[in-house]
């Protein structure tokens, strides 16, 4: 049941209309994913015109393309080894000025 924020639309992949609701706000963003999605079997089924691939092995195929890329993308973003790496940094700096006072 959508909330109010959420209404209808409708996204054709692969040949097949999917509604779909979703927030205003990221119609576009659907929209987009599903030209993706479009864009990646259009791909795959030029690739492999000669194989017997049925449309659920395309539509595979862009998954597993779509799912990495994302991931790939989420492995960019991850800061949390330079900021343990910059809280072992400042923790030696810490320690060093510490040790350089007792000697003052």
């Amino acid at each position: 049941m959508p909330d109010n924020d959420e209404f209808k639309i409708q996204l054709r992949v692969a040949d097949k209309v999917y509604p779909i609701f979703c927030k205003r706000s990221e119609e576009g963003l659907f929209r987009k994913a599903a030209t993706a999605i479009n864009d990646k079997i259009l791909q795959y089924s030029s690739r492999f015109s000669g194989t017997k691939l049925e449309l659920k092995d395309l539509l595979t195929m862009a998954a597993i393309h779509i799912s990495v890329e994302n991931l790939l993308l989420k492995q960019k973003e991850d800061t949390s080894p330079l900021w343990d790496r910059i809280e072992l940094l400042d923790k030696e700096l810490e320690e060093y000025l510490q040790a350089i006072q007792s000697f003052a």
